[in-house]
């Protein structure tokens, strides 16, 4: 499966939008399915841009936006608003 960068900048969004304590199970993207999803939550983590809870994987650990992600996307923002 191809990294899909739509799908990375919806995530990010969906994790801001929704504050520091998700799970991942609660994480759906109009248009993707949930395979697409998790395999984009760990390539994220990956980056730094996301925190996996311990227990993530069983739907029960949070996910939370590093400081780094926040710097990322707000540079993805300030690309969209020139």
């Amino acid at each position: 499966m191809k990294r899909d960068m739509v799908l990375v900048r919806k995530l990010l969004d969906f994790v801001e939008a929704r504050g520091a304590r998700l799970f991942k199970g609660s994480i759906q993207i109009e248009g993707y399915e949930r395979e697409q999803i998790t395999l984009h939550l760990f390539l994220l983590a990956d980056a730094g841009f996301i925190e996996l809870g311990q227990d993530t994987l069983a739907d029960k650990g949070p996910l939370v936006l590093t400081w780094k992600g926040c710097d990322y996307l707000e540079e993805l923002k300030a690309k969209d608003r020139k």
